[in-house]
């Protein structure tokens, strides 16, 4: 019996786990987006060492 209740506890604890990272990575989502909204126009140029970085805009 205190195998029973030891599995119910550890699937309980990792059901919580999983609930809490889904809405923590749906609140990184919707913060990222709105980053997003509020630069438009920074484009991601590939440099000469090939490297990804945001456009001045100045070019």
């Amino acid at each position: 019996m205190p195998q029973l209740i030891a599995i119910v506890l550890v699937g309980g604890l990792a059901w919580y786990a999983y609930r809490a990272f889904k809405r923590e990575m749906e609140r990184v989502g919707r913060e990222t987006k709105k980053a997003e909204k509020k630069q438009p126009g920074k484009a991601l140029q590939k440099g000469p060492d090939g490297v990804y970085r945001p456009s001045d805009g100045d070019k």
